[in-house]
């Protein structure tokens, strides 16, 4: 019985020893724990902490170096600095360059339209080196009407190519015309109703006789007409000359235009 007893006291005790073994192991067990969780805290954290001062010393560097690349850039002259100034000097150096003046026409640099009054007859510029004769001066009716080659104004010489329309019309004192060689047009009416006007010579480069030139010339005898480049007659141009008029011409060609434009009655002649 009182070894019973002592048996169960001894398995009491044992197995309070059990659990205070047990419990201490467990206590132990947790502290380890506890202490390995606070140095993996700890360690999480300086990694952290090293990672956010690596992350901050980066972007300070990296902010460093932002702030340095102005100062390369303003610093190096032969940079970005440079090429604008060479971009601004590309324009002034066109504006430098010299700019191609435009061709002008005779006519802008000259006095075309201009009258004029030479050798008692009137003239009016018809190009830079052309006139056309207006008719005479008021002042100065002459019986013969000489046109010259050439005349010249503001000493500028100019051919004397055309005969105004109109130009000695009615001028009953003229009796003889004699037109230059550099006449090539005789106008319009030209000489139209000159009654006293009995003999008229045309030289060599007349190339048209304008309408009624001649018309109503009644005194109107001998007409030479030594251009053998005459091309054109019109319309009445020797209407009612005097119907024995004599036409002499430098060749057939000439010949046949003056016999479609006169009389039956006048005579056309080979030189």
């Amino acid at each position: 019985m009182k070894k019973t007893k002592e048996r169960k006291l001894t398995k009491n005790i044992l197995a309070i020893i059990l659990s205070a073994v047990f419990f201490a192991s467990a206590i132990s067990t947790a502290v380890f724990a506890v202490e390995d969780s606070s140095s993996d805290t700890e360690t999480t954290t300086s990694g952290s902490v090293v990672d956010e001062s690596s992350e901050s010393s980066g972007e300070s560097s990296g902010s460093s170096n932002d702030s340095t690349d102005p100062s390369d850039e303003s610093s190096n002259p032969s940079d970005g600095s440079s090429e604008p100034s060479s971009d601004s000097t590309e324009p002034s150096s066109d504006s430098t360059q010299t700019t191609p003046e435009t061709p002008t026409t005779p006519e802008e640099n000259s006095l075309v339209g201009t009258a004029f009054t030479a050798d008692n007859y009137k003239y009016v510029i018809k190009s830079d080196d052309t006139v056309t004769l207006k008719g005479f001066d008021k002042k100065v009716p002459l019986s013969t009407v000489k046109v010259k080659n050439n005349v010249t104004y503001n000493g500028v010489k100019y051919r004397v190519t055309k005969i105004g329309s109109g130009a000695f019309k009615g001028k009953s004192g003229i009796k003889k015309v004699v037109l230059s060689q550099n006449v090539t047009d005789i106008g319009k009416q030209s000489f139209r109703q000159c009654k006293n006007l009995t003999k008229v010579r045309i030289k060599a480069n007349a190339e048209i006789i304008r309408k009624g030139a001649f018309r109503d010339c009644t005194k109107l005898k001998t007409i030479n007409i030594t251009s053998p480049v005459l091309k054109q007659i019109r319309e009445n141009a020797f209407k009612n000359i005097n119907s024995g008029a004599t036409v002499n011409v430098m060749n057939k060609s000439v010949k046949t235009l003056v016999k479609a434009v006169v009389s039956s009655k006048v005579t056309v002649n080979l030189m």
